[in-house]
């Protein structure tokens, strides 16, 4: 049979990955797997909120509707946008790659504009909905040349990956605001966010001023709910919404209902929040610890960082791939993350969302 390609790559992540696996199997020793975009210092306890939860119920056992279910659609009101964002504006997404592709089919631009460091499945999911890659230097250069993204949809997306950057939140608004005057659609996809802040950081209720913003965010990454798949899409625009929602029917029929259920209770029951302020504070001093680390140690690829600082879950170090593998550590060159390869290819990105002990026991040998 004849088939049409997606002419797309397998992840140079899942590659490393299966990699790293491999050795590890065949040398009976254990590797640092920082290929992957995962917290892993600490998992969130979920038991006691999961046992609260009737399976036998219609809340579990009947289809969720399209858009998701309403009472979380409002919980995610109150706890990202302060409750002033409109329910109807929300859609429950299987993940945040999932709203990033609907994102992608649904807006009619030339281009994407995307930071010069970028995460690899954005140019994967260009290339799939076959449209045009660029990249702009730094938000500087969004804010002093807007007009050179018109009709281009530009992504921000902060705490970044592959460095994990955090830009002051001036800049991010001093950009979309330049951006809305000249009437150019902004995606904020910032799922590493709320490891690092509270339920009174305010950014998604400010974002609300601007209706060229799309917002894309994922449990997976504040949570640690990699396997639930659940994320959420917001955009005031509601013909956008509108086919949105026709894609996400189409593709999935609705979102599973259990991970619906759990993460409704765990933002809106004291126990929920319990448990997430737990995991957040466990899993942001580890990354804190372990940035200093290669701070202190000369390992982080410094010269990234000129307009920012490192504090999300990955950052970049001055090492190579095939270096850091042979220690017994599992990285992904940089030069994966950028249009311009040949330029990065002696630093690479790791996760720095692990245990201090066992980061530090990994990573000692690097340091000359």
């Amino acid at each position: 049979m004849q088939i049409n390609e997606t002419k797309t790559e397998t992840s140079r992540i899942l590659k490393i990955g299966q990699r790293a696996r491999k050795l590890q199997e065949e040398q009976k020793t254990p590797y640092l797997m920082l290929h992957r975009g995962v917290n892993a210092v600490v998992n969130i306890d979920i038991n006691s909120i999961a046992k609260s939860i009737d399976f036998n119920s219609t809340d579990i056992q009947v289809y969720p509707g399209t858009a998701g279910k309403e009472k979380l659609r409002r919980a995610i009101s109150d706890s990202y946008f302060k409750g002033k964002a409109n329910p109807e504006n929300l859609l429950i997404m299987p993940g945040g790659i999932s709203g990033l592709d609907i994102t992608f089919q649904n807006i009619q631009v030339d281009g994407i504009a995307l930071p010069n460091f970028f995460w690899g499945s954005y140019a994967q999911l260009a290339k799939l909905r076959k449209i045009k890659l660029n990249a702009y230097p730094n938000l500087q250069s969004v804010i002093k040349y807007p007009h050179k993204y018109t009709n281009q949809l530009v992504i921000i997306n902060d705490p970044g990956n592959p460095l994990g950057e955090k830009h002051p939140d001036t800049d991010i608004f001093n950009a979309i605001d330049r951006l809305y005057h000249e009437n150019i659609p902004v995606l904020i996809d910032s799922p590493y966010r709320r490891v690092f802040m509270d339920d009174e950081d305010d950014l998604y209720q400010r974002l609300l001023k601007y209706p060229n913003v799309i917002i894309v965010d994922s449990f997976s990454k504040s949570m640690g709910l990699s396997g639930q798949r659940i994320g959420f899409l917001h955009s005031q625009n509601k013909d956008f919404i509108q086919e949105a929602k026709q894609r996400l029917l189409y593709a999935t029929n609705g979102v599973n209902a259990f991970a619906q259920e759990l993460i409704y209770k765990l933002i809106s029951t004291e126990e929920g929040k319990t448990a997430i302020q737990k995991f957040k504070r466990e899993t942001s001093q580890a990354i804190a610890k372990n940035i200093d680390f290669l701070i202190n140690n000369n390992l982080l690829s410094t010269e990234f960082y000129k307009n920012s600082k490192p504090m999300g879950i990955f950052a970049s170090i001055n090492r190579i791939e095939e270096e850091l593998l042979a220690n017994k550590i599992s990285a992904v060159s940089m030069s994966y993350f950028s249009i311009e390869p040949e330029k990065y290819k002696n630093h690479s990105r790791i996760c720095v969302s692990v245990p201090h002990e066992k980061f530090v026991k990994y990573l000692n040998p690097l340091v000359k």
